[in-house]
């Protein structure tokens, strides 16, 4: 590949989307044998900067969403060219559809405000964005796994090593730059850092112009983070912050980050990996009453009860078909319980009593009665699985990424590139 010095043009105009016959179809870079034009770039420049919310940029915030915006487009051609090699179609009946679920999300207004003068270069990005999925989906997936086995790890190493909280976070992410020593491009970060400390800027409209994330449109807002769901780098760091504090540059496998500790909260740790033991329940029930000769009586009733149905098909049909009928017509089926939900004394009881058989009578609020076990499950705790699924996503997507930079860069390496800007 072909590396040509990037130098803008001193004077950038305001960025409208220019007609092909008003700059001459100017090129600024060539991709094997297709080229990009400056119309092509300074369009999508503008939508950028639209949707990211920069409505006055800077000088300096504009050069620099225009040189990742040419390096997008010169990564997006590589991308179509694969893509045609490979059969792979983007057909309009996706484009409208993907249009109409970003409009549905931003609303009508905000959407005619950010393509006015630009739907054919959102038509563009969108069918690339498609097609880069598919390309996502076919070439690179199948080569990422992440094991819950590897998860259930992470979580618990992080149960044993800190207090379980979650952070509300913002970042900008600059990804590594080719040629570029860590040491310059951690001297620009930290640039970028005293910037925002000092009042210059605000991270918000830094991580517009500057984070390659996708929370930049966000203004690098990225919501709350329990413990696991980062990088390890960043966990490290955050560690150390308090709210309100910017993070000093951060190296990761996926670049440069600044992190902005926006809150902090509590959250209930998931106090263990393994799983748990569901009961199959059905309460044969009658309500307590004072008379005690009519209490003597009912008990007496629901003992016979149960004596006749004692089997687990047995009680199923006798609940489905509400055979208890008004003489015990408290009684419920349960359902798949965790015993750890169910009042404290009944879980002794459970505890006690095998599938297929009915506990001791037992009393639940005003009513007193017999439970049946019908069978028992190993399931994964509901707030493991939901933390395991958050962990897991952060440790794929994360693997993704880096896949997808090595698939991009092996592109890169076999084309001819060459940047007349």
């Amino acid at each position: 590949m072909r590396t040509v010095v990037l130098a803008l043009l001193a004077c950038w105009a305001a960025l409208p989307a220019l007609a092909a016959d008003t700059v001459g179809d100017r090129v600024v870079a060539v991709v094997n044998d297709q080229i990009i034009t400056l119309s092509q770039l300074q369009a999508r420049t503008a939508l950028t900067l639209r949707e990211n919310g920069l409505a006055q940029p800077t000088a300096e915030q504009r050069d620099v969403v225009a040189k990742r915006t040419l390096a997008g487009l010169i990564d997006e051609e590589l991308q179509r060219q694969y893509a045609a090699d490979q059969d792979i179609l983007v057909m309009p009946a996706e484009v409208q559809d993907a249009e109409d679920h970003i409009k549905e999300q931003v609303g009508a207004s905000a959407w005619e405000k950010t393509t006015a003068g630009l739907k054919k270069t959102m038509d563009d990005k969108v069918i690339a964005e498609l097609r880069w999925q598919q390309i996502m989906a076919r070439n690179i997936r199948p080569q990422v796994n992440v094991s819950t086995a590897e998860a259930d790890r992470l979580i618990a190493e992080l149960a044993k090593s800190r207090h379980v909280l979650e952070r509300q976070i913002a970042m900008i992410m600059v990804k590594p730059v080719e040629g570029e020593s860590d040491a310059a491009q951690a001297k620009k970060m930290q640039e970028m850092r005293e910037k925002i400390l000092k009042g210059a800027a605000s991270f918000s409209d830094e991580a517009k112009a500057y984070s390659e994330d996708k929370s930049a449109v966000n203004g690098g807002e990225l919501g709350w983070f329990a413990g696991g769901e980062l990088n390890p780098e960043l966990e490290e760091a955050l560690d150390k912050m308090q709210p309100g504090e910017v993070s000093q540059p951060i190296r990761t496998p996926l670049g440069w980050h600044l992190v902005k500790l926006e809150n902090v909260r509590t959250t209930k740790p998931v106090a263990s990996t393994d799983l748990v033991t569901q009961m199959e329940l059905y309460f044969l029930a009658a309500p307590k009453v004072s008379d005690t000769a009519v209490m003597k009586q009912r008990q007496a009733e629901l003992a016979k009860a149960v004596a006749a149905v004692n089997t687990p098909d047995g009680v199923r049909g006798y609940f489905n078909a509400k055979q208890y009928g008004k003489t015990f017509e408290h009684s419920i089926a349960l359902g798949w319980v965790t015993p750890s939900d169910l009042q404290p004394d009944l879980i002794g009881e459970l505890s006690n009593t095998k599938p297929g058989n009915w506990t001791h009578e037992v009393s639940v609020g005003d009513d007193t009665g017999y439970i049946y076990v019908a069978d028992t499950q190993k399931i994964v705790p509901p707030q493991l699985e939901a933390y395991r699924a958050k962990v897991m996503d952060n440790l794929l997507n994360n693997r993704m990424e880096l896949a997808a930079r090595k698939f991009m860069r092996e592109l890169r390496q076999k084309a001819f590139v060459d940047v007349k800007l």
